[in-house]
């Protein structure tokens, strides 16, 4: 018996193994490639939908009124691609930022496009699409060999959520998106290099190098090394000493691009202690943080500005007192589910990357900024996810339905937001309808209504002009008698009052400025300039004076004051203003011109003429010069050599009465006098007021004054 239970053993345990593996084999070479098909389905189902819900950004116009048209049309350091333009856009600020990798990129499509917009949206969204792919591989990378529905789940809302709306469709968040590749490349390379068990120099150099790019994109990627720690912990790796070596160079680097940004951004940071005590300061912080929190989960009241609560009775809004608790029952929720290494990863992902915009820091004047969920959200979804693939583990129908039905609602609610970036009327009239009681977004949409719409848009017709012009007069002074001591919108308002003629309004405007702030830079400027205008000349020498110990670099205010030296007969000033502006700006047609005026009214007649050829030889449409360059002949008692040039100034500025005159006295000083009657009759129906006594010597073909006119 015993025997034969032996041989039954042998003949079980021996022949059976090898038929199973030669079976086993081909079955698990068939599944791989399978399951990569499978893997990749998500991806382009969600790339497909991000499509969808962007298809319209491409059409969007800049935000003439929010930094686009800092960064695109009035950034003249990505108007070439030549040396010089390289060097500045590498080594100086800008905007109060230093990004010159995301400078470079704008560089580049300038030269291509200029300011068509179609290729600057198309940028910003194919860098979305690649980071969507980055954030998929990353957090399947951490998971390992968890579900395909975590990094499904990540990687869908990253790219459908509305708070990212901001972040894809402005032009001037292109930042977000490129610091934003490197950043999860740097990631991706370092989970290689804990990981690799030989050959960890290539993705120590590479995640040095995406480290870097990222920092020469936006300086928020100074948290990289603090966020790899984290890395570190999740990835269960022993203590040593090399954890804080291999982190040096990184860290250094963040230090010192974090000492640039704080460098650059010393203009935006606010001091807030005369208006909040430390304790408000916390409470705003808190409100901050959970706001992205719970926008994570339901992004309603969407807005490109959130404003710092207006206190009531000197106290901040009863939310800020409650919301404390709030914190304290998430805290609670941290350390109940401490053991939970995924959830608690993600809530640290979040943590240490929100920690520089929560307004610890005051920079702007908001307390959340949607494009600031762009990576932070990254942390809260793989917690997100981890969480619903557990509850839902034996019931993947169930989470279908419950990741579809937002997943839906969100690309609905995301494809609208685009719509909001269409332009800057429709992105802050959304803001005022939201914020109401927000000075502001009312001088902001003022500033676009006047010098983007009535001076760049419709210049030349009269009526939409003049409905623009009302309507960014109406916004300033809304924006005053919410906030009477907004310095920005006095002086928009009394530079729109000042170009529409009403002068002296605008000096009202342009006094109160200076009483609010005695050294305000456009306040000076602009007061002076309209003293001059109103001929007040010595009183606006102060202003110039005082403008340009501030600004010494701002070349047109040297002519401007030389013009006010000038017709206070200040002849060595106004020389010396002038000579000083043209040796830094050789274009400058006025300086030209003002330095021919100089040299007419010394007498200076061959001198001046050559000015006014130089001021022409810039600008041929200037009809002043020619004006006065057909007076320097005359007085030259060049009077065939005048007549040509008073043509063209007549020709350039026919409802000028005074060239018609001056023509007349020229043709009555060759006997043409039928002409120069003529010249006159033209001018008297203008309403000019003639000479009675060189009119009867015309009329009366008299030459008794010839060569004394």
């Amino acid at each position: 018996m015993a025997r034969k239970s032996k041989q039954h053993k042998k003949k079980t345990y021996k022949k059976p193994p090898p038929a199973i593996k030669k079976e086993v084999k081909p079955v698990q070479k068939a599944e791989k490639p399978e399951k990569k098909v499978k893997h990749w389905i998500p991806i382009v189902v969600i790339l497909a939908l991000t499509t969808i819900v962007y298809s319209t950004s491409f059409q969007n116009e800049l935000i003439m009124n929010w930094d686009d048209a800092g960064y695109i049309v009035k950034n003249d350091y990505i108007k070439s691609l030549d040396g010089e333009s390289l060097k500045a856009i590498f080594t100086e600020f800008y905007m109060s930022n230093y990004h010159p990798l995301t400078t470079l990129t704008y560089a580049i499509e300038y030269s291509i496009v200029g300011e068509d917009v179609f290729l600057y949206h198309f940028n910003n969204f194919w860098m979305h699409l690649v980071n969507i792919i980055l954030v998929f591989f990353l957090v399947k990378m951490l998971i390992r060999k968890g579900s395909i529905w975590i990094p499904t789940i990540v990687a869908l809302f990253f790219a459908i959520h509305p708070m990212h709306v901001e972040s894809v469709a402005w032009i001037s968040e292109r930042k977000d998106m490129l610091y934003t590749m490197f950043f999860l490349l740097g990631l991706i390379q370092y989970l290689k290099y804990i990981r690799a068990e030989k050959g960890k120099l290539k993705p120590y150099i590479l995640l040095f190098v995406f480290f870097v790019l990222s920092l020469l994109s936006k300086s928020a990627a100074v948290v990289f090394p603090v966020l790899l720690f984290a890395f570190d912990w999740f990835e269960r790796r022993k203590w040593s000493w090399m954890i804080i070596i291999e982190k040096i160079p990184l860290v250094g680097m963040s230090l010192w691009f974090g000492l640039m940004a704080m460098n650059s951004q010393e203009g935006a940071m606010q001091d807030l202690a005369p208006m909040l005590t430390l304790g408000e300061r916390l409470m705003i912080v808190n409100y901050s943080f959970l706001t992205y929190v719970w926008k994570l989960l339901i992004p309603v009241h969407l807005s490109a500005m959130y404003p710092y609560p207006l206190k009531e009775n000197d106290v901040l809004p009863q939310i800020y007192f409650i919301l404390p608790l709030a914190t304290a029952v998430l805290g609670f929720l941290v350390w109940k589910f401490r053991k939970q290494r995924e959830l608690i990863f993600g809530l640290a992902f979040f943590a240490i990357t929100i920690a520089l915009v929560i307004q610890l820091l005051p920079v702007g004047g908001t307390i959340v900024s949607e494009r600031y969920s762009y990576v932070r959200y990254i942390g809260l979804l793989i917690t997100l996810a981890v969480w619903l693939d557990r509850a839902f583990k034996k019931n993947k129908n169930t989470l279908a339905v419950i990741v579809a039905v937002p997943a839906i609602l969100f690309s609905i609610q995301s494809f609208d937001r685009v719509s909001y970036w269409e332009n800057g009327d429709k992105l802050f009239t959304d803001v005022i309808e939201k914020y109401p009681k927000l000075p502001y977004a009312y001088n902001n949409r003022g500033f676009l209504y006047w010098d983007h719409y009535a001076l760049t848009v419709y210049p030349d017709n009269p009526p939409k002009k003049d409905m623009y012009v009302n309507k960014a007069y109406q916004d300033f002074t809304t924006a005053l008698s919410l906030d009477p001591d907004y310095i920005q919108a006095w002086s928009n308002r009394a530079i729109l009052l000042y170009n529409i003629g009403r002068v002296e309004e605008s000096l009202d405007d342009f006094n109160m400025v200076l009483s609010i702030d005695s050294l305000y830079n456009d306040g000076l400027i602009g007061r002076a300039n309209t003293l001059s205008t109103l001929k007040k000349f010595e009183e606006s020498l102060p202003d110039y004076n005082a403008y340009l110990r501030i600004k010494p670099e701002d070349t047109k205010a040297y002519v401007w004051r030389a013009i006010a030296h000038a017709n206070l007969k200040h002849w060595d000033q106004a020389f010396a203003d002038l000579r000083y502006s043209l040796t830094q700006d050789q274009n400058d047609y006025e300086a030209w011109y003002w330095m021919g005026i100089c040299h007419y009214n010394q007498q200076n007649l061959d001198s001046a003429i050559y000015y006014f050829d130089r001021s022409i030889s810039l600008n041929q449409n200037f009809y002043e010069v020619y004006a006065w360059k057909a007076l320097a002949f005359h007085n030259q008692g060049k009077y065939e050599e005048a007549l040509p040039v008073f043509a063209q100034a007549i020709s350039m500025s026919p409802g000028d009465p005074a060239n018609y005159v001056n023509r007349a006295i020229t043709l009555y000083n060759l006997s043409r006098y039928d002409e120069a009657m003529k010249d006159l009759q033209t001018a008297g129906e203008m309403q000019y007021p003639l000479n009675r006594e060189f009119f009867m010597a015309v009329q009366n073909k008299d030459p008794y004054l010839q060569g004394k006119l």
